[in-house]
């Protein structure tokens, strides 16, 4: 893999961990204004705009922090795996695709997740000095129990 799809890869990963940490400033350096989203567990329409997915941010932060209290506090672990990354380029837009698997260690035991992610990059920068941003994320499920219960729905 060659320097920039794997520039590319860690962008991903830095705004994966911004969702897991809440962190709203990391994630909006990393997204254009316009962005759109097909995230077949959250909306059945495009979503469109940087401002939900903020709001979203807001509430992952508030779940995760939890209690206010550290002696109520119940542990939980949040991580994830990129599998089978693949990045193309063409000119000023990187496709990468990939299976995210994501496993999460609540109270009541572990849980896996997986589901399949096409994220489109802009490079607003310089072949120089490059400025990657998300323009569009397609999100759909990998064919399990729960995801036909969702589709069916």
């Amino acid at each position: 893999m060659n320097k920039e799809a794997e520039d590319i890869l860690k962008l991903v990963e830095k705004q994966l961990d911004s969702i897991w940490h809440g962190d709203a400033n990391v994630y909006a350096g990393t997204v254009a204004e316009d962005c759109s989203f097909f995230e077949w567990y959250i909306s059945p329409v495009r979503i469109d705009g940087l401002d939900f997915h903020l709001r979203e941010l807001r509430i992952h932060r508030n779940v995760l922090e939890g209690s206010m209290d550290p002696l109520e506090e119940k542990e939980h672990f949040f991580e994830h795996e990129i599998l089978q990354p693949r990045v193309q380029f063409y000119g000023k837009t990187a496709i990468v695709t990939f299976t995210l698997m994501i496993r999460a260690v609540l109270p009541d035991g572990a849980l896996h997740k997986s589901h399949n992610e096409t994220r489109v990059f802009h490079n607003f920068g310089t072949e120089k000095e490059p400025d990657w941003k998300l323009v569009h994320c397609h999100k759909s499920p990998v064919a399990t129990k729960d995801s036909l219960e969702a589709l069916r729905t």
